[in-house]
């Protein structure tokens, strides 16, 4: 079949872009279109991370054993494990196969399950990137099937994948996303050029706005969220700041965005740090205005500097739920850089993304309750570090309030707060006025037991890190990496009925001998209790359930 005149182009033009750049050295006698096929894996981490050609050839996976993984990048800005799968299409017709979607949804599952082996030395160079993904907070998975067909998956093909997804994700987060990107998607991104998109924005509405006149031209003001929702609409990442940051999805702090939008949407721009803004050139319309109550502006080279996380999550909102973004405004700072030298611009968008970063355990600082600890522990010649700069230098004789809150959370009776400190630790310190943070940091807090549950918590992890590299099969060591918090749990439930526990610092030394049986007998009757009652579950969803944790303690007790 005649390749058809678009087709042509986006060949032509990956021949361009990836000329010179696609290592082929490891075939003897590359197959057809090989080089297509590694510049399209490479293109879309292009499209999706906003890296430039040579950065996204570096992660291409593709050839022998490749295990149905062609690149594979882990993208720290977006907390994002991408695992792409490629196949060009020469004649650009054609979508997804029922047996390449099967392929696919193998490989993501090995990817998941951390079995890689037998994979070639490309994907093995990538396996702390992939036990990243699968044990930091925050981060996720997403499978990208990228082609040069014109039709995109069918239901009965995209099954395979959604029922992937539904045995890793559940209610509480969503591990594995996927997206399918078809002709259709790359000749449009082709045709605005790889770099950056000069984004217009021809009517911006900004209320009770005002002027900075020196040392450059700046407006402030509020616009309505529904107007944010229409920007990241329109123009998704290519909105922000290249290499800046991105928005991140369903992480902590951007979920409680969502909550106060959906539920306080009036009170948001009290609650919301605001966007801002830099333009090549800004030009105020309706000049003739003679109040500040509203303005009409013309923007032109908008970049997003600072607020992506904000933008994101309001665009997330923005198809399904409009009308309550209707009802929030945001704040919004607008620089004109039409007199500002490249330097200048780039110290702006720097500094807006790392200054004046405040997190809710920062907060933790004003607690009276804080700075006791601090001083009782003082007198057993032993450091805690509760405000945001300090830092640790001599873990031997200091602990951290990081450490602590979640040691606190896995030391009480109910699991319910180990469970919150595997699924979103900020949650224990959110408020410092009520629960949980008032549950587990009061005037009854033993400093005793605040540094002994912290030294026992590290041992707990030095010894699941061990046992995790010595695990027997991945469903195992997934229970190592995930369960930390349940296990932790249930060991401080045994060793806190030490009456030295509460009066005395606990020899650290003598820990393991009381750690290891208590994690060798654990880790078996959980892995029977699991396999028994959830075996379709992913553990990473098991040990963020409050109810399944729940079930599952009192089936290991009841043993």
């Amino acid at each position: 079949m005649a390749m058809n005149i678009n087709m042509r182009r986006v060949q032509t033009r990956i021949a361009e872009l990836f000329k010179d750049e696609i290592d082929l050295s490891d075939l003897k006698s590359p197959a057809p279109y090989t080089f297509e096929t590694r510049s399209l894996a490479a293109f879309a981490l292009v499209m999706l991370s906003g890296l430039d050609i040579q950065q996204a050839c570096a992660h291409i996976t593709d050839g022998y054993h490749d295990l149905g993984i062609d690149a594979l990048y882990l993208d720290e800005k977006q907390k994002k494990l991408f695992v792409v799968q490629s196949k060009w299409r020469a004649d650009g017709s054609g979508g997804i196969a029922q047996e390449e979607m099967l392929v696919f949804v193998q490989a993501l599952q090995r990817v998941l399950d951390e079995n890689l082996a037998g994979a070639n030395t490309k994907i093995q160079a990538k396996i702390m990137d992939v036990d990243t993904a699968l044990t930091q907070m925050g981060y996720q998975i997403q499978g990208v099937f990228i082609h040069t067909g014109n039709q995109n998956a069918n239901s009965f093909v995209l099954k395979l994948m959604e029922d992937l997804m539904s045995r890793t994700n559940d209610e509480i987060s969503s591990i594995l996303s996927f997206e399918e990107i078809s002709f259709k998607n790359i000749y449009e991104f082709l045709s605005k050029g790889q770099e950056q998109q000069t984004i217009d924005i021809a009517d911006v509405i900004l209320n009770n706005w005002g002027k900075i006149e020196t040392p450059y031209t700046a407006y402030y003001g509020t616009v309505s969220a529904v107007a944010v929702g229409e920007w990241y609409n329109t123009y998704g990442n290519f909105l922000f700041e290249k290499n800046i940051r991105f928005y991140k999805g369903n992480t902590e702090v951007n979920e409680g965005m969502k909550k106060v939008l959906l539920q306080e949407p009036e009170k948001f721009y009290y609650y919301n740090n605001g966007l801002k803004l830099l333009c090549r050139k800004i030009q105020r319309k309706a000049k003739k205005s003679t109040t500040n109550e509203t303005g009409l502006f013309a923007l032109e080279g908008v970049s997003l500097v600072n607020g992506a996380q904000t933008a994101g999550t309001i665009g997330a909102l923005y198809t399904d739920h409009s009308d309550q973004l209707a009802k929030a405004n945001v704040m919004v700072q607008i620089i004109d850089l039409s007199n500002i030298d490249v330097d200048t611009s780039t110290q702006i968008t720097r500094l807006s993304n790392t200054q004046n970063r405040i997190e809710n355990k920062d907060f933790a600082a004003l607690d009276i309750e804080q700075e006791r600890l601090r001083q009782e522990l003082a007198f057993s010649h032993y450091g805690y570090l509760y405000k945001s700069g300090d830092k640790m230098t001599n873990p031997d004789n200091q602990i951290s309030f990081d450490e602590g809150i979640v040691a606190l959370a896995c030391l009480h009776e109910d699991i319910t707060y180990a469970v919150l400190a595997k699924r979103n630790v900020g949650a224990l310190s959110e408020d410092i006025t009520k629960a949980p943070y008032k549950v587990l940091i009061n005037g009854g807090t033993n400093s005793f037991v605040l540094l002994n549950t912290v030294l026992y918590m590290r041992e707990v992890e030095k010894y699941l890190q061990e046992k995790k590299t010595l695990a027997e099969n991945n469903r195992e060591r997934l229970i190592y990496i995930h369960g930390n918090r349940v296990m932790l749990h249930l060991v401080l439930q045994v060793v806190k009925m030490d009456a030295n526990f509460y009066t005395t610092i606990l020899d650290c030394h003598g820990m393991r001998d009381k750690v290891a049986p208590l994690i060798d007998d654990l880790e078996s009757r959980l892995a029977e209790t699991i396999e028994r009652t959830y075996p379709e579950s992913y553990p990473a969803n098991i040990f963020k359930n409050v109810q399944k944790c729940k079930e599952i303690e009192t089936a290991i007790k009841s043993n």
